[in-house]
């Protein structure tokens, strides 16, 4: 385990217990006792405005900014956009402390720059990611007026500060908004970690919080699922947006089971937020991002008529915002539209055999989420490194509350009309492989051949419940035509030929579904 600090443990004890008056000349001299590794890595940095200097712990550095001033007083900039690294700080705190008071180790799942402005601490962190190669290493720097010295924290590295002065206030400045429940507390004085504090006269301050806070070893499992769960201390090849929503927890469930290295996107960036989204993929240097956040209406797409404007920013413009974050970075993108585009026509009557390729136009226009998912098909055309999937009428042999299947279970009558599907369990683990074969453009994403909402049923009857009931109903003849076809799956086939057919691959679905419960029933029966 690497030890990094400016002081060594005697010297701070000095300082900790010095009155300012005396202690201000220590200060100076000691902020600039930086060690040999830290120039060494200072000259492969990038060159920026200000000395940026790098320490031992992964992503992490302090700046010696200018400061100008004379007998009148001084000024300097706490932060210039156009100098330092660039992060995106969303929230700005203060703390004061009085002399002898230990805060921390408190790992937050956003970066920190701080900077005391009045007194002086000795502040720390420690990385806490298991998966990062700098796991466990602690680093820790006089921060105090005099020095002017600041410190970037990188996310999930646990902070603290012990107070060496009276009144010390210490500005934060952070890469999210503080969260009840997002942060881990690690005991300050954990002897696996073993940070050297300096010694004072009198006792450690320390609040109840801090006092009760969890060992690293009782951490760990927390830490091991936030590490499994936001990947932030190493690059991966998949980054998945949008993980918590229907495509998304079954995208990452397939990459799991695929043993693929992905990273979740947190759930707080924003489609707009092409700043953050950035510092994301810069930190993950993804080869594929997969988009599985969009908007298909709350409760269900008839929201999108009467919300415009939301629907537009969320299912067109946010689209495109990531697709360009990728295309500059030369990573492949692949985003979920939808296959409701088309209804039977007299070119494409039911039952012929007559289906929609990708390049014929969309016939349906019935509703204001598939214009917008005509425009943005119209668009992703110009990026080269976009691909694009057609989905309709989702099946998931999960029993998503989104899937059509779980969804037709609650409904006493049910209408059928040949329609192409897709079931999730039987193409969705195509879709790491369209990527990794460098795959772009338009794919309808659907099972081969048709079936209806009453088949389904009948095949979960079978499979399932056999004591699952409904009646067919005939739909109402408006004239108004709806949104299905048979859509032509022959260019996905040319890569994977061995698709299975629409029935065959929901009769998979629901046979997983029956082993699943049958073991659940075992377990229960067993206890």
């Amino acid at each position: 385990r690497e030890r990094h600090s400016n002081l060594s443990s005697s010297r701070l004890s000095e300082v900790a217990n010095s009155q300012p008056e005396s202690s201000d000349s220590k200060e100076k001299k000691m902020a600039g006792n930086d060690t040999k590794s830290e120039n060494k890595k200072e000259q492969d940095q990038p060159q920026y405005g200000v000395p940026v200097n790098p320490l031992p712990v992964q992503y992490a550095y302090t700046v010696d900014p200018p400061r100008y001033g004379d007998a009148r007083g001084y000024f300097q900039e706490l932060y210039n956009i156009t100098k330092y690294p660039n992060h995106i700080y969303k929230q700005v705190s203060i703390s004061r402390s009085q002399k002898g008071v230990l805060r921390g180790l408190h790992c937050s799942p956003y970066g920190k720059f701080v900077q005391c402005i009045e007194g002086a601490i000795f502040d720390v962190f420690v990385d806490l990611k298991p998966d990062s190669p700098t796991f466990k290493q602690w680093t820790g720097r006089v921060l105090s007026e005099e020095n002017k010295a600041q410190m970037y924290i990188p996310p999930r590295c646990g902070h603290g500060f012990f107070a060496m002065r009276d009144n010390s206030k210490i500005l934060y400045m952070q890469e999210g908004t503080y969260t009840p429940g997002a942060d881990v507390n690690i005991h300050p004085f954990d002897e696996e970690i073993g940070v050297e504090w300096p010694k004072f006269e009198g006792e450690y301050n320390l609040s109840e919080k801090d006092t009760n806070a969890l060992k690293l070893k009782e951490a760990m499992p927390r830490l091991l699922e936030l590490s499994e769960k936001e990947k932030l201390g190493n690059v991966v090849d998949y980054v998945v947006m949008g993980a918590n929503g229907f495509f998304g927890s079954k995208v990452c469930q397939i990459l799991k089971e695929q043993k693929k290295n992905f990273a979740m996107m947190p759930s707080t960036v924003r489609l707009d937020d092409r700043p953050m989204i950035g510092r994301y993929l810069d930190r993950w240097k993804p080869k594929y991002l997969i988009l599985c956040a969009g908007t298909a209406g709350k409760p269900n797409i008839n929201w999108c008529e009467t919300n415009q404007e939301e629907t537009i920013d969320i299912n067109v413009t946010g689209q495109l915002s990531v697709a360009e974050e990728c295309r500059k970075r030369n990573v492949h993108c692949t985003l979920f539209g939808t296959g409701c585009l088309y209804y039977y026509d007299e070119a494409h009557p039911m039952g012929s055999g007559k289906m929609y390729t990708e390049e014929d136009a969309p016939n349906f226009k019935g509703n204001f989420y598939g214009k917008m998912r005509i425009a943005l098909e119209e668009l992703v055309k110009s990026y080269k490194n976009v691909l694009s999937l057609r989905i309709a009428f989702p099946i998931d042999g999960y029993m998503h509350p989104r899937s059509l299947a779980a969804k037709l279970l609650k409904y006493p009558k049910i209408t059928s009309t040949p329609t192409s599907y897709t079931v999730m369990d039987s193409l969705y683990p195509l879709i790491s492989q369209m990527a990794e074969k460098g795959l772009t453009g338009i794919y309808n994403f659907t099972n081969p051949g048709v079936t209806t909402n009453g088949q389904i049923l009948r095949i979960y009857k079978k499979i399932v419940d056999p004591s699952h009931s409904w009646e067919d109903v005939q739909a109402n003849q408006t004239g108004v035509p709806r949104a299905y076809s048979e859509l032509d799956v022959s260019k996905l086939k040319k890569h994977f030929p061995d698709i299975l057919p629409v029935e065959k691959a929901i009769e998979m679905a629901f046979t997983g579904l029956k082993r699943r419960r049958d073991a659940e029933a075992s377990v229960k029966a067993s206890e």
